[in-house]
């Protein structure tokens, strides 16, 4: 029984032990810190990933109705064009009709040449060259005209910029659904906002995601948010400009 008393009441080594037990959890404290700190890069990383992809696909979205709207009023203007010419075909035909002064019957102009009378009236209210395929496409609905440079033809820069800047704002829900969808696609919770930046002709995002951390509670900390922008690209030959 003395034995066990005195084994018992020997307290060598006891602080030893206790100093090795508090290494033990401070490592394994400073281990959840570090996991913790690793999580805030990564989704840091993540959140710039999802913005990113956010930004682009916004841009992508306003980009492809910012084209729908200039082919459709680039398309109005060659639909203006071709029942200018009927007209102008037909006023000239009823011009020339009857006789001459010696009573013969007048000579008609040729197509060819009516359609060089058109351009060339058409060609000075714009100020401009009519490119050769629209030329061709007044004899032949059938001949394919090529977007730019009807748009060059028809539209002063300062016009494009309107319709331009008149596009993105009237469209720019679509982008907003572009963006959220890549954002979440791309492991982020949530768009939290997207403008529109007329100066730069360029569309910001900014998203945002949950961290996951083992020292704190998750909801003790805010959301990690990354912000990124995009410029939307202009049609061929000209430079947007917005108010």
């Amino acid at each position: 029984m003395n034995k066990i008393k005195k084994y018992l009441n020997n307290e060598r080594g006891s602080g030893m032990l206790v100093l090795i037990i508090g290494m033990l959890i401070a490592a394994i404290f400073i281990a959840f810190i570090f996991f913790d700190f690793s999580s805030v890069f990564i989704n840091k990383r993540v959140t710039q990933t999802g913005a990113d992809a956010a930004a682009l696909a916004a841009v992508k979205e306003s980009g492809k109705s910012l084209g729908e709207d200039l082919r459709d009023e680039t398309q109005e203007k060659l639909d203006d064009l071709r029942e200018d010419f009927e007209d102008f075909l037909e006023d000239e035909g009823e011009s020339k009709e009857g006789s001459g002064d010696d009573g013969e019957p007048e000579e008609l102009p040729t197509p060819d040449e009516l359609l060089e009378d058109f351009i060339n009236q058409v060609e000075a209210e714009l100020g401009r060259r009519m490119p050769s395929d629209i030329k061709e496409w007044l004899k032949d609905s059938d001949v394919e005209v090529d977007a730019n440079s009807a748009l060059k033809f028809f539209f002063e820069e300062d016009e494009v910029s309107e319709i331009a800047c008149k596009s993105v704002r009237d469209n720019l829900s679509g982008a907003r659904e572009a963006a959220e969808r890549y954002a979440k696609e791309n492991q982020n919770d949530r768009l939290v906002d997207i403008r529109f930046i007329p100066e730069d002709f360029r569309i910001y995002v900014e998203t945002d995601r949950k961290g996951q951390y083992v020292t704190v509670s998750d909801k003790l900390l805010s959301p990690i948010q990354s912000e990124a922008s995009a410029r939307i690209g202009s049609p061929k030959g000209f430079t947007v400009t917005c108010d």
